[in-house]
């Protein structure tokens, strides 16, 4: 997880690890590989991108969820259920046609909290080796922030995860936090190992409630 105060550049990191834009200097290595010399149309086949404003279109929920996998197959089809299972999607349920219910302009319209764990579930299907997480919970109360993360635990073990967010709920079990201050690398560490610090993570968390 990287972590930094609002305003300092996440994003900008993000769409530069994600290949969205490309370096003027320096090189982003995926797995000791140059992104600039990579095939992005290889290296997107890997990668899942959650942002903190879910891509939904309209169509029915099934078209959604199966756009990640580019087709719909018998073998996706059984997975729908425990993916929405894990991802907290259970609400599609009780939508008017369950799956094959119409969403968004032409449709029911659904909350940010459900767009987000539809996201979610969507990547769980495309299957990623690396996932990215651009702020992922910053628009959502407490308790959909909770339903999220719980997802996100479910559905990303196993894979390679990079977090980028100034909430700290969203990051306090990563394996390795990294605090970012003026564009320099201030604390690093487990979120037990930060506290005992009292630096600038401390500091953060103090901040912020919940905790």
């Amino acid at each position: 997880a990287l972590v930094w105060p609002s305003g300092g550049g996440k994003s900008t990191l993000v769409k530069l690890i994600s290949g969205y834009i490309k370096s003027e200097s320096w090189e982003i290595l995926i797995d000791e590989q140059k992104l600039s010399e990579t095939s992005l149309k290889s290296y997107y086949q890997t990668v899942g991108y959650l942002t903190q404003e879910p891509s939904v279109f309209d169509g029915s929920v099934r078209e959604n969820l199966m756009y990640a996998v580019g087709k719909e197959s018998t073998h996706e089809e059984q997975k729908l259920d425990e993916v929405i299972r894990l991802a907290h999607c259970e609400f599609i349920y009780d939508l008017p046609n369950g799956l094959d219910t119409e969403i968004w302009e032409r449709g029911v319209k659904l909350s940010w909290g459900q767009k987000q764990r539809l996201a979610i579930a969507k990547i769980c299907l495309k299957n990623p080796h690396i996932i990215i997480l651009d702020e992922p919970t910053s628009a959502l109360d407490s308790l959909s922030e909770k339903k999220i993360t719980e997802a996100m635990h479910n559905l990303f073990k196993d894979r390679t995860v990079l977090v980028i967010a100034h909430r700290l709920q969203t990051v306090k079990h990563a394996d390795d936090i990294i605090v970012i201050d003026s564009g320099n690398i201030v604390e690093r560490g487990t979120h037990q190992e930060l506290i005992a610090k009292n630096g600038y993570y401390a500091e953060m968390l103090e901040l912020q409630s919940g905790f």
